[in-house]
Formats: structure tokens, sequence, C-alpha cells
């Protein structure tokens, strides 16, 4: 049904003002859309930047068709409708596809108006009477102006959230593909994966992040996935995607050191935090080409489950191997770890760790007891003396190699977690 407000009848010589405005919109329709667009151009430098014929002709013909419908509500003497601004979608559509900012999108439409709004005193000219006709005209004017620019918006606004819709729904289902191993088919997803430069040969690492506890706010996640996706963003945005209580972020590697991530990572986990959502964020190692995506999945949760209800970051590529394998929560290796050995670990952890930090400090130092001794600030016989403690209480021999790795294994399974 038509909308529109109410007015009083107007008078025959307004009327006939009314109809000398309308006829000099019709014979100068072209030419004012051409002037409105190079003035668009000259004012706004998003619509300065457009070099698409197809683009600007579709600008030149939007003008136009406002230029119309105000003509018919001249004539007709009565407000547009919502019906008779249906015109203006496809053009909104088009604007918010090409990325035309929503207040450059608003600034357009003023522009021409200015312009429609100028041609009406430079018809009124030197005249008294078609002066007043053009003063009476301003307040049919300024209905049309109101009620096209809110219908511009909101027409933008529903064509904007439908993409950022479509959007979503493609990068889900890109994601998919690439998790399940399969390369996206020409269209929407292989579009997609080029933006975020994930060609099928391109090297590539995968984040994952979890809250550790529902969200109070539907939007929590989407917001952190924003904040993630920025600070592993480079030149290309990374694919990210909020699959259902999870974040999932693939990144083209480019070449790059990937433990260059995790710090601006770390620097976004604190600020999403801060914001009242912890998370545990897991990075993978980078895979040479996107085929290993599946793999890469399942590092980062390999990654965010050792980090369990502390939450925080952890990157693989920060590790050595030895780390990584004593990472998992593995039973079997738990029960091969010997009952003497599982005691101390657990006896030094309730006592503050100092000598399970001391073979730790002798191992990273290759087992040189003065080198361990300078790290950890204390004198050469106290380092000593805590490593033949560590001897006399699990039984091993510190200078064996298999004894310092079987006693770095259980501190690794069970320090901090128990058994």
């Amino acid at each position: 049904m038509a909308r529109y407000i109410r007015r009083e009848v107007e008078p025959a010589a307004t009327l006939v003002g009314m109809e000398r405005v309308a006829a000099m919109l019709a014979a100068r329709r072209e030419e004012l859309a051409e002037e409105s667009l190079r003035a668009i151009r000259r004012e706004i430098p998003a619509y300065a930047a457009i070099d698409d014929p197809a683009i600007l002709a579709d600008v030149t013909e939007h003008v136009a068709e406002n230029h119309d419908a105000l003509r018919a509500s001249l004539t007709r003497g009565r407000p547009v409708t919502v019906e008779d601004l249906a015109y203006i979608r496809p053009h909104a559509a088009l604007r918010a596809r090409r990325g035309v900012p929503l207040a450059d999108f608003l600034h357009a439409f003023r522009v021409g108006h200015r312009v429609i709004w100028d041609a009406i005193i430079e018809l009124a000219g030197d005249d008294e009477e078609a002066r007043q006709v053009a003063l009476r005209a301003a307040g049919s004017v300024m209905d049309f102006i109101d009620h096209a620019s809110t219908r511009a918006a909101e027409t933008y606004l529903e064509a904007q959230q439908q993409l950022v819709a479509e959007g979503d729904r493609v990068r889900r289902d890109l994601l998919e593909d690439l998790l399940a191993g399969r390369e996206p088919a020409p269209g929407p997803r292989l579009t997609a994966a080029r933006a975020a430069g994930l060609e099928p040969g391109a090297s590539c690492l995968l984040i994952a992040a979890v809250p550790l506890a529902p969200p109070d706010d539907a939007y929590a996640l989407r917001s952190a996935a924003s904040a993630l996706a920025r600070a592993a963003g480079g030149v290309l945005r990374p694919l990210a995607v909020v699959r259902q209580d999870e974040i999932v972020i693939v990144r083209a590697a480019d070449g790059q050191d990937p433990r260059r991530f995790t710090g601006p990572i770390e620097e976004a986990w604190r600020q999403v935090q801060d914001a009242g959502l912890p998370l545990a964020i897991g990075l993978s190692t980078v895979f040479e080409t996107t085929a290993g995506l599946p793999e890469a999945y399942r590092e980062a949760c390999v990654a965010v489950q050792a980090l369990g209800s502390a939450g925080g970051v952890l990157s693989l590529c920060d590790l050595s191997a030895f780390d990584y394998l004593t990472l998992r929560d593995d039973a079997t290796a738990r029960r091969l770890v010997s009952p003497g050995v599982r005691s101390f670990v657990d006896d030094d952890a309730a006592a503050g760790g100092m000598l399970t930090g001391t073979l730790l400090a002798y191992a990273a130092a290759d087992l040189n007891a003065k080198v361990a001794a300078e790290r950890l600030c204390i004198h050469v016989n106290t380092a000593h003396h805590r490593l033949a403690r560590i001897e006399e209480k699990t039984g091993c021999d510190l200078r064996r190699l298999a004894d310092v790795q079987e006693l770095l294994i259980a501190i690794r399974l069970g320090a901090g977690r128990g058994w």
C-alpha cells in the first residue's frame, strides 16, 4: 500500500508553478544528471576513484531517476511513496557490492539534490513571481529529499546486511572445503580463497580459538574473530570464520617466519580478554600447500587442548619437536613413566618446582651444570647439590641422556596437570 503524508490542496497558481519546475526537470534530465556526476566525482574521493564506465553510467542513471521521481511528485502534488522510490534498491545494492561507504553514498545523494535545487533557483531568475513559485516548491523538494535519502539509507543497509550474510556463508563453505581437503570450485568460494591468498600452492597456517566459557554477547565471538584476523592479517585479509563455538582463521604464510605472528596474536588475546571473553588460542605449524589444512586444524586443536582452562596463546612454531611430542595428553606415555619419577615430579611441583626448574636449566645448557648455574644465578655447587638430590629421589643418572629424557618427559606430562 502506498504510504505518504496528506497535504492541503495547493492553489492553482502554485500547481502551475510546480508544473513549470517539472517541465524544466524533464527538459534538462540528461544535462543535470551529467552535471551531478561531475560534482559527485569532484567532491567524493570514493567516486573519483571509480573508473568502470558501467558503474559511472549507473550513477548517472540513478541521479536521472531521482529527477524523474521528484518531477512526478511535483506534478501529482503529493510526496513520493515507498513504491515510488523502489528504483533506489538496485543502485544501492550495486554501491554496497562495490564497497562504496554508506556516508559517501548519501553524500552523493545530497550532491544530486543540490544540483536540482540550483536548477530550480536558476529557473526563477530575477522574476519575483517565479521566485515565489520556487519558494513554494521548496517544501515539496525538501519532502522529496527527506523521503528519498531515508529510503536510500534503509535500502543500502539492507543490501549491506545481505552481503554480510552471503559473505559469511561463502567463507564458512570455503573453510569446510579446505578442512575436508577439497579445492574450492570456481565461483564465490574460489574468489574468497584468492582474496585471502589461499591459492592451492600457497603455504599457510591455521589459528583456532575457543572461549573458556560461553560468551554472554551473541556477537562477542564475531568481534573476537575480527580482532584476531586483524592481528594475523597482512596485505590480504585472512579467511576468518566463526564456526559454531570456535573461531578458525586461515592465513597465507607468504614465506614469512611464522613465529612473528605470536606477538600480535597475544596482544589481540589480551584485548579480547579485557573485553570479557577469555580464549584459548592455538596456532599450527606452516604447511606448504592448502592441502595440509586438515592436519593444520588438528595441530591447532592440540595446542588449544594443551592450554586447558588457563587459556592463552600457544604457537606450535615456537616449540621444539620434543616439546610438541610431550604436549599431547597421552595416557600410555604417562603409564610408561616409572612410579619413582612420577612421585618426584608431583612432590617437587607441590614444593614449588625448584628441582625440576634446575633440571630444565641443566638440559637447556646441554648437561653443563656450570652454565645452568649461571643462568639460574646460583653457585655451581648449589646446582650440583640439586642435581644430586634429583638422582637420589629418582634413581636416574643425569649423565645418561636416556635418563634425562625420561625426566623431561615426565615433567612435561605431569607438571601442573597431575597424573
